[in-house]
């Protein structure tokens, strides 16, 4: 029986509301490489988004080659890249580290046919089985730029998405032994009906794949979307690994976890989440100072966004809060917003109210007390005083040119 462990939408580098989370990577992906080294898999597929940034930290380009190079001592390990990931920079990693120096990594950068690197084979159980592969990066909608004009349409995109992948099915299946080999296929993809997270940069929905296009193989090792799920109405397993951390708080109590599938030719898979438990929580809480108090205990070692009922706006809020819950990172704390009288503008539908109105209207909605969001507002307009009141320093290449018409030449007669 053939092993398959699936993990994606790393994001290395991620940041929560400012807050770096090197300490929770570090923590988790510890957790993937021990999951790795105990359950032995034939083949470890990244399905995209490894970074969270185009242009990752040195560091993150540490952590994230120390992590797969692990993962890689392990069994054969496949980078597919993510809308969030540079193709440049990929094509650097697998120059660097790819096959072709024998480190058991690929990194797929870009769309490949299927005759020229689109399938990767892998021998799995000792040589008795073989793994067929089918791996598609992420594919931006330009892609099919060229298919209707005045720009790219759904019907473009789906019709584009269905021929790449027909394509690389029909090269899956040259040479196929059923009795043998175990077809995959690993997209970063959206799949249409498919339930995203908050978090997500989604891709325009009119540019999304179907399911029914998916090719039928074995498994489908699915990334894009944050939360773990399983691709329904299917008569194939496909699933979304999901992120190994919550991105958002709206992520909050989310189960996160990588999947560990095993197959054999000719038999539906068996595809079991293990739950990752490593990483701070995410926590949302809403309530009185004094409820905080009494479940206080549950926030240590949390990132926590507390939204407090029945205070009025108060800016030594967030140090009292602090002192409730010493041991967990707080996020925006904040009272409960309620409607606020004079929150709205009484000025007629058509008419654009001034800058300073709609500042004023601004910060009572957000629960400033009078006296504060009138301060607030005075120092505004001190501020704009000051830019209409500002002479613009003289551009150079301006004075040139004004010198030039005011002293024209002119030929002599």
């Amino acid at each position: 029986m053939s092993r398959l462990l699936h993990t994606s939408d790393w994001h290395l580098g991620h940041t929560l509301y400012g807050h770096p989370r090197e300490e929770d990577f570090d923590a988790v992906l510890a957790e993937i490489v021990a999951i790795a080294q105990e359950s032995r898999p034939d083949l470890i597929v990244h399905s995209g988004d490894l970074f969270h940034s185009s242009r990752p930290t040195v560091r993150d380009l540490m952590r994230a080659m120390h992590s797969l190079g692990e993962l890689a001592a392990v069994a054969p390990t496949v980078v597919v890249a993510g809308n969030h990931d540079s193709p440049a920079y990929f094509e650097f990693l697998n120059y660097m580290s790819g096959p072709a120096w024998g480190r058991g990594l690929s990194f797929i950068h870009r769309l490949r046919p299927g005759h020229d690197g689109g399938i990767l084979t892998f021998d799995a159980c000792g040589g008795e089985q073989r793994i067929r592969l089918a791996a598609i990066p992420f594919v931006h909608p330009n892609r099919f730029w060229q298919r209707s004009a005045p720009g790219t349409s759904y019907a473009d995109y789906a019709e584009g998405m269905r021929e790449v992948q027909a394509e690389l099915v029909e090269a899956l299946h040259e040479g196929y032994d059923p009795g043998r080999d175990i077809l995959l296929f690993a997209a970063h993809v959206l799949i249409a009906g498919a339930r995203s997270s908050p978090s997500e940069r989604v891709v325009d929905e009119a540019f999304e794949t179907g399911p029914g296009d998916i090719p039928v193989v074995s498994y489908a090792a699915l990334g894009h979307i944050h939360r773990p799920q399983t691709v329904e109405g299917l008569k194939f397993t496909a699933r979304y690994a999901g992120s190994p951390l919550p991105m958002d708080f709206g992520e909050a109590g989310e189960s996160k976890s990588v999947v560990i599938v095993d197959a054999d030719p000719g038999r539906p898979v068996r595809a079991l989440p293990r739950r990752l438990t490593s990483g701070r929580r995410l926590a949302n809480f809403t309530g009185t100072l004094d409820e905080l108090k009494a479940a206080a205990d549950q926030y240590d070692g949390t990132f926590l966004k507390p939204v407090i009922t029945g205070e009025e706006p108060d800016v030594l809020l967030g140090q009292r809060i602090a002192e409730i819950v010493p041991g967990a990172i707080l996020i925006n704390p904040a009272p409960a917003r309620e409607a606020v009288d004079g929150a709205v503008l009484d000025s007629d539908v058509d008419d654009e109210p001034d800058l300073p109105d709609a500042f004023r209207a601004y910060l009572a909605q957000e629960g400033l007390s009078s006296a504060a969001a009138e301060s607030t507002v005075t120092a505004f307009i001190h501020l704009l005083n000051e830019l209409d009141d500002e002479t613009p320093p003289p551009v150079p290449a301006e004075e040139l040119l004004r010198t030039a018409l005011d002293d024209t030449w002119t030929e002599a007669p």
